[in-house]
């Protein structure tokens, strides 16, 4: 199951000890999406918003063998604690993240969930390196969610296509031991099952499945199929578009062996006084305007997009051109930090294309 954690939060541009352990300091009630500060459509500079603020909220948790925190975007850099005990960091303000609280709630007690942010900019972390010429707020900017799993958990499901008529799945799954089998299904738009096949549980489990009457993906057509996982008591899900795509200097890119004009515009993590906050049904008016001046194509600039838009190019029929940071540096540029630059840009790079 999956809860939306984006109401009743508290927010405080000065981040401390006694805010992280649920003290009364003085803060403000804001939901998520949230800016660190509202800048003004005319002007803006990095220093408004660069600061090492803090969220808070309480938690009521479910019983449920294990729970996760994830969080859709924090920029830049979060630190997580539950109960005023450290869970975990994430470096990065473009891709999502998720941590296990299991062993540190309290199942009979309200629950402290705090998140310290640090929104400065860091030439050692991706896209920053003082070359950059955007401006990258900050906040916990997209959705926080509370899931819940059992025992044995489906960590990842990933589907590709290597033809018109075929799913291959790969399902990585954390405890496989204390689950017998896992059941893998790919389904039709309206959730009927098409066609599937069980697999022996275990950490990496991998299957090819066939629809010999399957509607491709195209953007005229956007057809879209799910494939979903399921344990003895846990579930996971996917949709997907069966698609091919090749590239050659003759034919340039061809979908479903079809050679393909793309025609779009960029957008950027910009909304104006929001900072980069993004709600899913305004992400999904982007691409629907976009698609209405007769775009077929979106290029993301310069950073990983979210989920939301991400799903509404696969419902609407866009191509997407997604991006960990297009910018450049040299060691010359960032002295001691171009090594760990480079690493850091490879982790959200990796990150984007896994997930």
């Amino acid at each position: 199951m999956k809860y939306s954690l984006c109401n009743n939060w508290e927010f405080t541009e000065i981040w401390s000890d006694a805010f992280c352990t649920g003290a009364p300091v003085p803060c403000q009630a804001v939901r998520l999406p949230h800016t660190c500060r509202e800048l003004p459509l005319h002007y803006a500079d990095p220093a408004d918003y660069e600061m090492v603020c803090g969220y808070r909220r309480t938690l009521t948790l479910p019983d449920a063998p294990r729970l996760f925190l994830r969080f859709d975007g924090a920029a830049h850099q979060a630190a997580v604690y539950l109960n005023g005990q450290l869970v975990g960091k994430h470096l990065g303000g473009y891709t999502a993240f998720a941590l296990e609280i299991t062993s540190f709630v309290h199942r009979d007690a309200e629950n402290l969930l705090a998140v310290r942010l640090d929104t400065r900019e860091d030439p050692a972390l991706p896209p920053f390196g003082f070359v950059i010429d955007y401006l990258t707020y900050g906040g916990l900017y997209r959705e926080v969610w509370l899931e819940t799993a059992a025992a044995t958990c489906v960590t990842d499901l990933f589907v590709h296509t290597p033809t018109l008529t075929e799913a291959a799945v790969s399902v990585t799954t954390d405890a496989p031991e204390k689950a017998a089998v896992l059941r893998v299904s790919l389904c039709a738009p309206d959730g009927a099952a098409l066609v599937g096949q069980q697999l022996p549980a275990a950490a990496k489990a991998e299957c090819t499945l066939t629809l010999p009457d399957a509607q491709p993906w195209g953007t005229d057509h956007p057809n879209l199929y799910t494939c979903v996982v399921k344990t003895e008591n846990d579930e996971e899900s996917v949709t997907f578009g069966i698609r091919t795509l090749t590239w050659s200097a003759k034919t340039g890119l061809c979908v479903n062996g079809k050679a393909v004009k793309l025609r779009g515009g960029g957008i950027h993590h910009d909304n104006g006084i929001l900072g980069a906050c993004g709600f899913a049904d305004a992400e999904e008016r982007r691409i629907r305007i976009m698609k209405k001046a007769g775009y077929n194509a979106v290029r993301c600039a310069h950073n990983p997009a979210s989920r939301a838009l991400l799903d509404a190019c696969d419902r609407l029929g866009m191509y997407v051109m997604d991006e960990a940071f297009d910018g450049w540096y040299t060691p010359k540029t960032y002295h001691d930090y171009s090594r760990i630059f480079a690493e850091n840009w490879q982790d959200d790079l990796t990150t984007m294309i896994a997930k």
